[in-house]
């Protein structure tokens, strides 16, 4: 069975080729992949930003796990001088 968690994660890197962002956080076993259409409250993320985001482990060993939901956290960003 899988199971839903939570997490506070950083954008690796936004690929508007294949419209998605490369997201990693702590409890993540490897930095994992988000669709467009998982992210909220933005069009594109960029590399560096803070996010909260939902996963699902993966339903078999050796699969990554789910990105399902992705919010961008703008009142945690690092701004210039910071």
């Amino acid at each position: 069975m899988t199971q839903d968690r939570t997490a506070r994660g950083t954008v690796v890197r936004w690929d508007d080729a294949r419209p998605g962002a490369l997201v990693e956080a702590e409890g993540l076993p490897e930095p994992c992949w988000a669709e467009a259409a998982v992210v909220h409250g933005a069009s594109v993320l960029r590399a560096g930003q803070v996010v909260d985001l939902e996963w699902t482990e993966p339903a078999a060993p050796g699969e990554p796990p789910t990105v399902t939901r992705v919010v961008p956290r703008e009142d945690l960003q690092a701004t210039l001088g910071a």
